[in-house]
């Protein structure tokens, strides 16, 4: 009796598959389709395939030039795959990259030029695929963000990131390198990863001290390091070096339009640092341990005097002296 009613359920549920079956399959857009040396594929309408790579990479650009990226790069897809090492395969390599942007891939777009180039390294067209990765990084950091399948949810700054530093790599000191290296910069701090931008600034000044970018990263060390110290609730080695190097920029560049700035962040860098060293000396005095909070607080007077804390470190100095004086002259 079970066994009968298991098969009559199991004819039903074939029966329906069929059903469904025969409603679909008139309204699939296409079959999936085996070809030799390009594997299982899904043959979109309208995509066929050429009898040699020259034949597949007109049908691609057709497609493409109607707009229909999708489809054309599926036929730029087809082509690296039946014919890899193509005298062609750069081109569709290219062709499909320029695709996948236009359809909001620019990451996808970015390994292509980037397979391009480890693949090609002696194209012709090196410097403009170095550029067009370029592109790709300012659209990330610019707030672009990565998108995966249809969804456009997931920050870019990591893929700027990479992408930079690509670019660097790639041709060091090719046209775009030095403002790759800028924006790679950048990007960090904006990921807040202050000491990162710090050394990428640095190694833009070792690389490239004669640009007119170096007046740029000089600039954005001290700010960096400014933006770490905060973060670290004042570090005072952080701070410090800040402070020089901001100092070391006005030395330099004492005609930037960014001197204003530099100034600004030094004045509120050397309060900050007085607050450090006055809140040091208070814990120091704190412990009874008076001839060490009397160093930071003389610290605090010798380095910012006319400030509030060093005034109150002046206070501090006049009272603990007393204090100390009394102490020493008690029999």
């Amino acid at each position: 009796m079970l066994k009968a009613c298991f098969t009559k359920r199991l004819l039903l549920v074939a029966c329906v598959a069929a059903m469904f079956g025969v409603v679909l399959v008139p309204d699939c857009p296409a079959p999936l389709i085996w070809r030799k040396g390009e594997g299982w594929t899904y043959e979109k309408g309208g995509v066929t395939t050429g009898k040699n790579p020259k034949e597949q990479l007109d049908l691609a650009r057709q497609l493409q030039e109607q707009k229909l990226y999708d489809d054309a790069a599926t036929a730029y897809r087809r082509l690296l795959r039946r014919w890899p090492t193509s005298y062609v395969a750069a081109d569709a390599r290219i062709g499909m990259a320029e695709c996948l942007s236009a359809l909001g891939y620019h990451y996808k777009a970015f390994l292509e030029y980037q397979q391009l180039i480890e693949k090609h390294p002696d194209t012709a067209r090196f410097d403009d695929v170095l550029q067009r990765e370029f592109e790709i990084g300012n659209l990330f950091l610019a707030g672009e963000k990565h998108r995966v399948w249809k969804f456009k949810i997931f920050s870019g700054l990591d893929k700027a990131v990479e992408v930079f530093e690509k670019v660097v790599k790639n041709g060091p000191y090719s046209k775009v390198a030095p403002e790759a290296q800028f924006r790679l910069g950048l990007a960090q701090e904006k990921q807040k990863d202050y000491l990162a931008a710090v050394h990428t600034y640095e190694k833009l000044l070792e690389r490239y001290p004669n640009l007119p970018l170096a007046e740029a990263a000089q600039y954005q060390i001290g700010y960096a390091y400014s933006q770490e110290a905060v973060r670290a609730e004042y570090d005072q080695d952080a701070a410090n070096q800040a402070i020089d190097a901001l100092e070391d920029f006005l030395v330099r560049y004492p005609q930037s339009d960014k001197v204003a700035l530099a100034e600004q962040h030094l004045t509120a860098l050397k309060l900050e640092q007085a607050r450090g060293l006055f809140r040091i000396g208070e814990f120091y005095e704190k412990k009874k341990e008076y001839k060490a909070a009397l160093i930071y607080y003389n610290e605090v007077i010798e380095q910012n005097p006319k400030s509030d804390w060093g005034s109150a470190a002046k206070d501090k100095v006049a009272r603990l002296t007393s204090q100390t004086a009394e102490f020493t002259a008690t029999p």
